[in-house]
């Protein structure tokens, strides 16, 4: 959702507010249509349908691509460097924004992107906060030739997106699970940390945590499920409440999201009273790699946050410069979406930790196959 010469992320520079964005309030809807750089709307696609029309090629000089995260979340921190890293390789205006706040809330996402729109950019990466509820500002932009492409989570089919890259978080958290169930032998009590309710990422996490439970018919009990602490002052309370209450009870814990990941290794790191306790984490935090090197946690599990804005933004760029259209036979449906682009996952324990501590959380590999398969997802004249 880390590095512009760093991997930290919760030593990055916070991302800058954006208090005149929102002061331009809801009021800049009706200011879509006649901005993003002089877009015709004659070619573009029918909003709320599979966009095959295509959109108005421009020129490079027009195209503004706007990456805005959903709020202020350490999974969205290498996006600033993709950002650059794709102004540098396209030639275009490539812009990393933050909505403010860290709740993910619609309410709040819609004003900045119109705010944007209103600056002339023409092309969005971007993060769907409330799922379903951003379907309507999406269908302004993509009516008036302004193409829109999510990542890191999906709105639900039919929608006017024209493709999600994300992490199939609902395969990911069963295969986590199965890690975790694996490393405590088969059997015993485990724990849950997940992340905020209004992440769309979450119900399709708990989805396959249970799957994976239910396999194990009884052997493996999921005796606590702690959520909506994906924020770094809801997640150490509440790991320390759970292994106050809790840890001795305990085989093994997990946790699907950032901040609940980085508390829990902090808390096996300096309490080893609690290392019975097998733990696998999310992301690449400094204080998660510590805890994997130094045998206080079993692993952590990757996702491709580098490249899934990388990957969408060259695809905007594709269909603005060159004229490619989304080609939806491309596409495989996952997670109840029929966009849906897997950017990758998988799993990092101690074996492999020194390849990646001190790195960014990317899968290069994963983008670059993505990226030379682009084919396979845009017909380009």
């Amino acid at each position: 959702m880390k590095d512009d010469t760093r991997n930290s992320r919760r030593g990055r520079p916070r991302p800058r507010p954006l208090k005149t964005l929102m002061g331009l309030g809801l009021g800049l809807v009706a200011l879509i249509g006649t901005s993003a750089a002089s877009i015709q709307t004659s070619g573009a696609a029918t909003a709320g349908s599979r966009q095959v029309a295509g959109f108005p090629v421009l020129k490079k000089s027009q195209i503004k691509i706007a990456i805005v995260a959903g709020g202020s979340n350490a999974y969205f921190t290498p996006w600033t460097s993709a950002a650059n890293a794709l102004a540098k390789a396209l030639g275009v205006t490539v812009t990393y924004v933050v909505a403010p706040g860290a709740t993910f809330n619609v309410n709040v996402e819609v004003p900045a992107v119109n705010a944007l729109v209103a600056k002339g950019y023409n092309a969005f990466v971007l993060y769907p906060d409330g799922a379903a509820a951003i379907e309507p500002e999406e269908n302004r932009l993509i009516a008036r030739g302004i193409p829109v492409i999510e990542v890191a989570a999906c709105s639900p089919s039919p929608t006017p997106a024209l493709a999600c890259f994300a992490t199939n978080v609902e395969a990911s958290a069963e295969y986590e699970t199965q890690l975790l169930i694996k490393a405590i032998g088969g059997k015993g009590n485990i724990a849950f940390l997940t992340g905020l309710l209004t992440d769309p990422n979450t119900v399709l996490r708990e989805a396959g945590v249970h799957q994976a439970i239910a396999a194990t018919h009884g052997k493996v009990k999921l005796v606590e499920t702690v959520s909506n602490i994906d924020t770094p002052s809801a997640a150490p309370p509440a790991v320390e409440s759970l292994l106050a209450s809790k840890g001795s009870l305990l085989q093994g814990m997990f946790s699907t999201d950032y901040y609940p990941s980085v508390a829990t290794s902090a808390a096996l790191l300096s309490n080893p009273s609690f290392r019975h306790i097998k733990f696998i984490g999310q992301d690449n935090d400094p204080t998660v790699m510590k805890a994997i090197v130094q045998h206080a946690i079993y692993g952590t599990m990757y996702q491709n946050s580098y490249g899934q804005p990388y990957m969408a933004a060259t695809w905007l760029y594709k269909i603005l410069a060159d004229g490619c259209k989304i080609n939806p036979a491309g596409f495989v449906e996952a997670q109840g979406v029929d966009h849906f682009v897997n950017s990758g996952y998988f799993f990092i324990g101690q074996q492999e930790i020194s390849k990646y501590v001190g790195r960014p959380e990317s899968i290069p590999s994963q983008t670059s196959q993505l990226l030379a398969n682009s084919s396979k997802y845009l017909s380009c004249p």
